[in-house]
């Protein structure tokens, strides 16, 4: 919404989330490459996840590499998984920078389409915009609050 302002310029908006989300993501491939096994068992949870994560890569090799970003619960445990895996590093290297650009480009070029739609609503778009969000927050609170009220029901069933 800013770029369509003008209050940023997209390209450095495009070139400062690509490069952010590339380092990160090598930064996080390293750590599971020097300490993945370790510091996964940590963490029941992320260990849960890596696994899921390993299967994918298995499964869907450079397509998964190129969708993980796009994944909600695995965006943040995927580089550090990927580094336990057998994956050469430069492979890793190449496949993170596209995707990373593929994520940069989507995201700043939807929100400059968002501003772009929120100054044809004209004075009330930013309150009509905020509703939408907030309603859209309350929608995903909702779900997983279900999600959760069910897990422990089943949790509890198979206790008893």
């Amino acid at each position: 919404m800013g770029a369509h302002l003008g209050i940023i310029n997209l390209y450095w908006l495009v070139a400062a989330v690509w490069i952010g989300s590339f380092m990160g993501d090598q930064c996080y491939f390293w750590i599971g490459r020097k300490w993945g096994g370790k510091a996964l068992a940590r963490f029941p949870a992320a260990e849960a996840r890596a696994s899921r994560v390993l299967y994918w890569l298995e499964t869907y090799g450079v397509g998964f590499i190129l969708a993980f970003r796009f994944l909600y619960g695995v965006r943040n445990i995927a580089s550090v998984a990927v580094g336990t895996s057998r994956m050469p590093w430069r492979k890793f290297l190449f496949w993170n920078f596209i995707a990373a650009g593929i994520w940069a480009w989507s995201f700043a070029g939807a929100g400059y389409l968002f501003g772009e739609a929120a100054a044809a609503i004209g004075e009330n778009g930013p309150k009509i915009l905020l509703l939408i969000a907030l309603g859209i927050g309350v929608t995903i609170f909702a779900v997983k609050s279900v999600m959760w009220v069910r897990r422990r029901y089943a949790a509890s069933e198979t206790q008893a």
